[in-house]
């Protein structure tokens, strides 16, 4: 009987699922312009190069992307609201699909150096728009799942570019990259925009028209109306830089602002960029190459799992573990560096820092890689959103920018083991702010977490309070 349940309800959520799977085939892409660093900056700095780069060029190969992501948001802020999230999105992948044409064709590093900055545009854009179109276009009961299926899809173009780069050539790389954004661009056309901005531009018949699809039900006048509440109560307001400093908004933005440096500081995404040439300094008996597939391969599986209990055990718990658990393991790494600095004999325990890596990625992508896009979705009323997503995305790619730049500066002049024990000082402080700060929304109705996050002696996104909600069953068509 549990397994027909599940049947029936994967049947009863499918559309959303397809039209969340495609979608996030734009972060597959963008993910993989990240993870392509990783196979190839060795490559580029070794003897037989194809095209020869200094070690300061290979720092900025991995954080102009970071850079220039921070100009992603500019454009999606002003294209969200007046050509809605899916034309947003569509053209959030053409940069990127340049970038790729770029490198395959590139005989300079000055051309690497632009396809970088254009990809990064692509990834700053992307970050800062799906959460929003993801975030409207899922049930109360699987929107959790239905955001963390963002990053799923992130870690799987990471995994591809880590699978792939080591075996190929250097442009046959790029050219098979290049399939990614294009299949995303193929197929996206199809699908339906967000009903959230069909209402807020007057088109109800549309907008009823896609929720019928989402929802696989002709019986949704009653989430329709919820959803026009939400909009005209966001309407109230201007939507502007000005509103987010509002109560119930500076609330949000302080929270997601924190978990988006977070995700910076926590070393997460210079582990990423950098892995190879980590994994080269550990003596695990592993070649390199290969120890990054083991670590994209376990990110990904973990990421899918985490997308299946967000909606279970909910949002704070997880931020919490992986917190901690991101703290401790970057100070192990740290520990193991520090002796190596030290000359210390470390033969026989090489595979300590490849086992607490693991570790690590495991903690941080069951919370701190899917759950703050899941909660950026949720806490900001919808005539601030792209505003609330741009301002989140530029800040945490300066701080990105900051991280990737420096971990090889830092770890060049002072040590390795230095880079990963400020990773872990700055994991540690955040776990006050985590636990202090961050609300629970699991399984809340958006207009309920919107009213509650503006009024100021509402307590229900305590911690402390439970957050089972029933919902009135949909009808499936």
């Amino acid at each position: 009987m549990e397994i027909w349940e599940n049947v029936k309800d994967f049947r009863k959520y499918s559309h959303q699922y397809l039209a969340a799977f495609t979608g996030t085939l734009l972060m597959l892409s963008v993910a993989a312009s990240y993870g392509w660093t990783s196979p190839t900056l060795p490559r580029l700095l070794s003897d037989d190069s194809p095209l020869p780069i200094t070690p300061d060029e290979s720092s900025w190969i991995v954080s102009i992307l970071v850079l220039t992501s921070i100009g992603g948001p500019v454009a999606s802020a002003w294209l969200i609201d007046r050509f809605g999230r899916k034309i947003t999105l569509l053209i959030a992948v053409l940069p990127s699909i340049v970038g790729w044409i770029l490198i395959g064709v590139g005989e300079s590093v000055t051309v690497v150096f632009i396809s970088r900055a254009l990809s990064g545009i692509s990834y700053g854009m992307a970050y800062s728009s799906m959460p929003l179109y993801l975030g409207e276009i899922a049930s109360d009961q699987i929107r959790g799942s239905i955001g963390t299926l963002l990053t799923v899809m992130a870690k799987m173009g990471i995994l591809l570019e880590y699978v792939i780069g080591p075996y190929v050539e250097y442009r046959t790389l790029a050219w098979i990259s290049l399939t990614f954004p294009a299949t995303f661009f193929a197929l996206f056309l199809w699908l339906p925009e967000s009903p959230y901005y069909l209402l807020g531009k007057q088109r109800n018949e549309q907008a009823e028209k896609n929720l019928r699809w989402l929802r696989r039900s002709t019986d949704v006048q009653g989430e329709l109306k919820m959803m026009q509440a939400a909009v005209e109560r966001s309407q109230q307001n201007r939507g502007t830089f000005r509103d987010l400093f509002n109560r119930g908004n500076r609330r949000s933005l302080i929270i997601i602002l924190g978990l988006g440096a977070l995700q910076q500081l926590c070393g997460s995404q210079a582990v990423i960029a950098y892995s190879q040439q980590i994994f080269d300094q550990v003596n695990s008996g592993l070649k390199a190459h290969e120890s990054s597939i083991i670590m994209a391969v376990i990110q990904l599986v973990t990421a899918a799992l985490s997308s299946s209990i967000v909606d279970r055990v909910g949002r704070r718990p997880l931020l919490l573990v992986s917190t901690i658990g991101c703290a401790v393991g970057t100070f192990i790494v740290g520990l193991y560096f520090f002796l190596v600095e030290q000359e210390v004999d470390v033969d026989g325990i090489g595979w300590i820092p490849l086992a607490v890596i693991m570790i690590y990625i495991i903690f941080y992508t069951v919370g701190l890689a899917t759950v703050p896009f899941a909660i950026l979705a949720e806490i900001f009323p919808t005539n601030v959103k792209a505003v609330a997503a741009a301002i989140y995305t530029m800040f945490a790619g300066s701080v990105g920018f900051g991280v990737s730049k420096l971990y090889q500066l830092i770890s060049d002049e002072a040590g390795t083991y230095l880079s990963f024990w400020i990773f872990a000082a700055c994991s540690a402080a955040f776990v006050v702010f985590v636990f202090v700060l961050v609300p629970e929304t699991k399984g809340k109705p958006l207009d309920q977490i919107f009213v509650e996050m503006h009024t100021a002696t509402n307590r229900s996104l305590n911690c402390c309070c439970r957050t089972d909600v029933k919902h009135e069953p949909q009808h499936t068509a």
